[in-house]
């Protein structure tokens, strides 16, 4: 299954507080959206229009609402120009769906949409709807591992608008060849929008040039995670919950010993240690088939935590080997089992079972903060 990752940048007009382009993105484990809108004139107003125009289209398309409707929810609720009288801001949505692989491009007057495929541009095959007679434009292909879809407003074709040399703007052909050039030598699709938009910064210089905004989605294979925490509170659960584990798809991550010890007995797979790993302030770490990654319980996620809020910077292996993980990962999965420890039942070792459940939380909360996809289940 693939995901896109989606990097954007943008510039205001001089003299203008705000940028009149926006860019609004809702994300799901098996959908993404992506609206990019221009709104009419520059600053605040234009701010205003795109941004509305945005986050309607977004949301109606991530939910699964018609074009039709999109087109019509919008003209009904911009502003209308007093200059030309109508209702306006242009913009280019995008639907993903993972689970069919489907591209989705629905565009109104947008100036440049571009599609990189091995490193030459595809022509998208484009029909024309008229929805209240207005013209869209669509467009469904199914995309591959490594493709990127460019979107730009005119701020970035229209740069230089006036000057010696781009008296027409920089235009469509400066823009392929510049992307063709940079991703020759290897930059990142984030690095190349960022360029673009110092071009357009450059090009601007000495004349009030107009907002930009350049957008970039990379279509990458989906990376999930997957981590049980502890094992369950009826041992009768063990089986059902091991085999469940072991069953899901992407990287798998085991916190804690005896939960290493539970999988081990269910899949008769041994835990073998890197003695190597071992510090004075982390356990080894192991390894087991079927598992990526197995380490010690609640220091380990304890360590997690304060990385990912900022507290400490050094990690002991296994922590850095699952902040690895995290950084990578689009979807993670908590199981968070409710047994204890028997070492825990020591009178002289306080021990509260809501320390394992408030770490894994706050371990959450940050990653979804972080714009992934997180769930936690208990048993």
């Amino acid at each position: 299954m693939l995901t896109c990752d989606i990097s954007y940048v943008f510039k205001n007009k001089e003299g203008e507080e705000v940028c009149g382009d926006t860019i609004k993105i809702k994300k799901g484990e098996d959908r993404v959206a992506v609206t990019v809108s221009d709104g009419l004139g520059s600053g605040i107003k234009a701010s205003i229009l795109s941004t509305l125009t945005a986050s309607m289209a977004t949301t109606m398309l991530f939910n699964d609402m018609g074009l039709d409707d999109v087109v019509r929810s919008i003209l009904a609720t911009l502003p209308k120009c007093k200059v030309r009288g109508i209702s306006y801001a242009n913009f280019c949505s995008v639907l993903y769906r993972a689970d069919t692989n489907q591209l989705y491009i629905a565009e109104y007057e947008f100036p440049v949409v571009l599609f990189v495929r091995n490193g030459i541009f595809f022509e998208l095959s484009k029909k024309n709807v008229l929805i209240e007679g207005r013209e869209i434009f669509e467009s469904t292909l199914n995309p591959q591992e490594g493709d990127v879809l460019f979107i730009m407003t005119d701020g970035i074709s229209q740069a230089g608008l006036g000057t010696k040399l781009y008296p027409l703007g920089f235009g469509i052909d400066n823009i392929k060849r510049e992307i063709l050039n940079l991703m020759h030598y290897r930059l990142s699709s984030r690095e190349i929008v960022y360029h673009l938009i110092d071009k357009a910064k450059r090009l601007d210089r000495g004349i009030k040039g107009d907002d930009a905004l350049a957008a970039a989605l990379h279509f990458r294979v989906f990376n999930k995670v997957n981590i049980m925490v502890g094992p369950p509170s009826n041992p009768n659960r063990d089986k059902e919950v091991v085999e469940r584990f072991l069953s899901l798809q992407g990287k798998k991550i085991i916190c804690g010993g005896t939960t290493a010890q539970v999988v081990s007995k269910i899949n008769g797979k041994e835990v073998r240690l890197d003695l190597k790993t071992i510090s004075e302030n982390s356990p080894p770490i192991g390894y087991m088939e079927g598992v990526d990654l197995v380490t010690e319980g609640i220091i380990t996620l304890t360590q997690v935590f304060r990385y990912l809020s900022g507290q400490i910077r050094d990690l002991g292996y296994g922590a850095s080997l699952i902040i690895d993980l995290l950084e990578k990962a689009d979807s993670i999965y908590f199981l968070v089992g409710g047994a204890i420890n028997p070492a825990y039942q020591n009178p002289l070792f306080s021990y509260d079972l809501s320390l394992k459940v408030r770490v894994v939380q706050d371990i959450a909360e940050i990653l979804q903060s972080k714009g992934k996809i997180v769930s936690i289940e208990y048993y």
